[in-house]
């Protein structure tokens, strides 16, 4: 089985807005339902538009992998450059931000995930950029897993209460 990871290109444009929507579908899926008060097909249209306006104003300071496995995309990864709020009390300056990681289901365990993590470190390392963030919702175990295998530890917590 022939896997690569590459570059987005911009014929990927529908099938990186179809993953964003996959990655919202997937999350959505596994949330309390007490979050889905909302019309779902209104946060997915949103999720689409704003996928659209980011793939098409991508620079120097963003990256979007596509993974393929016998040259059928099956996920995607999104890196991008930051300059962290001064007001910051954990540190100042450029950072990286794992913003996106997904891989559909037919292709999870195959060790796509490792290997866009590797890509993105290296593309950030190529950028002068020493500190990574990303989040993970909590119920997302496997996720979290590779994170912190890949070195990553938690910093902050947020916490939500329905009322």
């Amino acid at each position: 089985m022939v896997m690569i990871i590459r570059k987005a290109v911009d014929a990927d444009l529908e099938i990186f807005i179809s993953f964003t929507v996959a990655l919202s579908m997937f999350n959505r899926a596994h949330h309390a339902d007490e979050c889905k008060y909302d019309d779902e097909q209104t946060v997915y249209d949103a999720i689409a538009k704003s996928s659209k306006a980011f793939f098409e104003a991508r620079d120097e300071s963003s990256l979007i992998l596509i993974a393929e496995c016998e040259t059928i995309p099956v996920g995607y990864a999104v890196g991008k450059i930051l300059i962290q709020d001064p007001r910051a009390d954990n540190g100042t300056g450029r950072y990286g931000l794992i913003d996106d990681l997904f891989v559909m289901e037919e292709a999870r365990g195959l060790g796509l995930g490792k290997q866009f993590m590797e890509e993105l470190h290296t593309w950030f390392t190529q950028n002068d950029i020493h500190r990574v963030k990303l989040h993970a919702y909590a119920w997302n175990h496997n996720a979290i897993k590779i994170y912190e295998h890949d070195g990553f530890t938690p910093y902050v917590i947020s916490l939500e209460k329905f009322i």
